[in-house]
C-alpha cells in the first residue's frame, strides 16, 4: 500500500511538470503563431496608457481653471458689493447729517438700525473728531468710548480701507463750516 501511494505521487509529479511544460510549450507557440495580434495587444495597451494620462492631465486642467474663474468672479462680486455699500454709506451719511444737525438722537438710532438690517454692513459707527469718542454704534458697547481704530481727521471725501477678510468705509458727515464726524462702516468678506 505505501508503495502504491509512492507510485501514485511520483505519477501526479511527473503529470504536474508535463502539464507545465505542455502548457509554457503551447504559450510559446501561441506568442510565435500570432505576432500580429501580440503587436496590435500592446499598441492598444499604449494607446489606453496615453489616454489615460491625457485625461488627467485635462481634468488638472480644468480643475485649476475653474478655481481661477471661481476666485475671479468672487473678487467682482465683493467689488461690487463694496461699491454698492460705499454709494450706500453716502447717502446714508446724508441723512445722518440732518438728524445730527437737529440733535435728533432717536432719528439717528432709527436710522443706524435700518442701515444694518438693509445694507447687510457688520458694524456702523458715528464717531466724533474732536474728542474721538464713538457717538452712535451698531454695537452699544462702543458707544460713548474712544474709537480703537484708526482714524483720519483730515478726512474730506469718502474712504476706503481693505484689511484681510474686512473693508472698512470711511465717510465724512459735514456740516454747515465743519466736519461734524465721520461714519465709519465695516462689512467682513
Amino acid at each position: 500500500m505505501e508503495t502504491e501511494y509512492k507510485d501514485s505521487a511520483s505519477q501526479n509529479e511527473a503529470n504536474t511538470k508535463e502539464k507545465g511544460n505542455n502548457f509554457k510549450d503551447k504559450f510559446l507557440s501561441f506568442l510565435t503563431n500570432n505576432k500580429g495580434a501580440l503587436f496590435i495587444s500592446f499598441v492598444l495597451l499604449v494607446v489606453i496608457a496615453w489616454f489615460t494620462v491625457k485625461l488627467l492631465k485635462n481634468e488638472n486642467k480644468f480643475k485649476q481653471e475653474k478655481m481661477q474663474l471661481i476666485s475671479q468672479h468672487e473678487e467682482a462680486i465683493d467689488s461690487l458689493q463694496v461699491k454698492n455699500l460705499t454709494f450706500a454709506t453716502e447717502v446714508f451719511s446724508w441723512s445722518v447729517r440732518s438728524e445730527m444737525l437737529r440733535n435728533n438722537a432717536e432719528n439717528l438710532n432709527q436710522l443706524l438700525t435700518e442701515f444694518i438690517q438693509k445694507s447687510g454692513a457688520d458694524l456702523v459707527q458715528i464717531v466724533n473728531l474732536e474728542d474721538r469718542l464713538v457717538i452712535l454704534s451698531s454695537d452699544k458697547k462702543f458707544e460713548g468710548k474712544k474709537f480703537a481704530g484708526n482714524l483720519n481727521v483730515k478726512l474730506s471725501e469718502t474712504s476706503i480701507v481693505r484689511e484681510e477678510g474686512l473693508v472698512t468705509i470711511s465717510t465724512p458727515i459735514m456740516g454747515f463750516n465743519a466736519v461734524l464726524g465721520i461714519l465709519m462702516v465695516e462689512i467682513s468678506m
